[in-house]
């Protein structure tokens, strides 16, 4: 997931090995790099069934009035919340007039259509004495999460490692940042922490927060460990060792916190031709302490996506490669869904497969799960593209919506009471838009 080596600046090119295909690579050799940016529908999909008028409205706004000159976004993964107020926020990691990238936060107000931008990670940490010389900030990787009056969301100093992580020394470690609702301050938290950083050497990929414990819960990249932080006392409480690091097993994006007060990890490939490489579950207790591989073995790549019931008895789960799985958390059983495509593209003769999806969202009643997977041929010479999927959860089945002219969809149950969900939506490193998904 993240970034691809074509994308990054120089110093990032040793993150990525022959070993460990970008999804840039992956998706040139699918044949779907030229199309998925400029084509508004997909392309050669042969005799599809004839489909149902769509359930869901997209529209799309972006932030370029708002953004400073010395901002340039690019890319967002997963980094959005909503306020109290059903005010959304957004992280761009964004190239600065200087070279150097950064993450820039706005906030969008649905209610008026305001639009404001409200900092970034950089020069909050600069202004608070907290930025080592050339230290960049490009993630942002987090969900925006509210504990009391205040949103938390995490950083990363690197892009991402596909390969070796024998570069780890050379990054400074991941701040944690704070957004006041009231006074409007905006902060780096973790300049009070020992290196003024929430752990060194790593960055924080997935956060989210035990109300029942009082903590927020973060996971590092790479090596998985998981760091538990009291927003009270403004202190990490715990750092958990994470699941082994090996090849091809990269951390996931997600971090499932219950209300249970257990902790669910995991890894898996990205390239979607280890697909069917399995992988164990492990579980933290937050009150014992313990931490155990569960034994419970899931395929389809790391976690990337995550969907809580109201109740927050269920928790939906995909993977970066389309697998859908349901956690009852009670019992801590997995059960597969199956793959998030319409059975018409995977049993069409060209044998449609996701080749990534970032985010899924559940409707208001619970019986819809919403998201853009990225699919294209495994058989044939027929395009593909990206198209919002449904999933009926009573039917167990997935159907086709509609297509996207823009190429990924980050972001996964940032949904407001009329039942809208917000996503970012770009063409890997440009067109960086906010999508707003309406039911009809």
């Amino acid at each position: 997931m993240d970034n691809d080596t074509f994308s990054q600046p120089a110093h990032h090119s040793a993150l990525t090995s022959a070993q460990a295909p970008s999804r840039r690579s992956v998706l040139a050799a699918a044949g779907l790099l030229p199309l998925l940016p400029a084509s508004p529908q997909f392309t050669a999909l042969g005799a599809r069934p004839k489909r149902r008028a769509a359930k869901f409205a997209v529209t799309y706004t972006d932030f370029a009035a708002v953004t400073p000159s010395y901002l340039t976004p690019t890319q967002c993964w997963n980094s959005l919340g909503l306020d109290d107020q059903n005010r959304l926020y957004i992280n761009w990691t964004s190239t600065r007039s200087d070279g150097r990238e950064d993450t820039a936060l706005f906030r969008y107000t649905p209610s008026s259509g305001r639009k404001e931008f409200l900092g970034s990670f950089i020069d909050v940490a600069t202004r608070q004495n907290n930025l080592a010389g050339g230290e960049q900030i490009p993630k942002g990787h987090t969900r925006i999460v509210q504990v009391g009056r205040k949103l938390y969301m995490g950083s990363q100093g690197f892009h991402d490692f596909k390969g070796a992580i024998d570069t780890l020394p050379d990054y400074r470690g991941a701040h944690l940042f704070s957004f006041d609702l009231d006074t409007g301050a905006f902060d780096d938290v973790s300049r009070h922490l020992p290196g003024g950083v929430v752990i060194k050497h790593q960055g924080i990929v997935a956060l989210s927060y035990s109300p029942e414990h009082k903590l927020l819960v973060g996971l590092s990249h790479p090596h998985g460990d998981i760091i538990l932080f009291d927003p009270a006392t403004a202190t990490v409480r715990k750092v958990v060792k994470g699941i082994p690091w090996a090849l091809n097993k990269m951390v996931s994006r997600e971090i499932v916190v219950t209300r249970t007060g257990r902790v669910y990890t995991y890894r898996g490939p990205e390239d979607p031709a280890l697909r069917g490489n399995s992988n164990p579950v492990w579980e933290y207790d937050i009150a014992t302490g313990k931490h155990r591989n569960t034994g419970i073995k899931l395929k389809g790549g790391f976690w990337n996506g995550q969907a809580v019931t109201a109740d927050r008895s269920k928790i939906y789960l995909t993977t970066v490669t389309g697998n859908l799985y349901r956690l009852d958390v009670a019992t801590g059983a997995f059960t597969s869904l199956g793959s998030f495509i319409d059975p018409a593209d995977y049993d069409h003769a060209s044998k449609y497969r996701v080749m990534y999806l970032y985010g899924i969202g559940l409707t208001a009643n619970e019986k819809q799960l919403l998201g853009w997977p990225i699919i294209a041929p495994t058989a044939g010479d027929e395009g593909g593209g990206t198209r919002l999927v449904s999933y009926s959860i009573p039917g167990a089945k997935a159907t086709k919506q509609i297509d996207s002219p823009i190429a990924a969809f980050t972001g996964s149950n940032h949904r407001d009471p009329k039942g809208r969900f917000y996503q970012a939506a770009f063409d890997w490193d440009h067109n960086c838009q906010l999508a707003i998904l309406s039911p009809k």
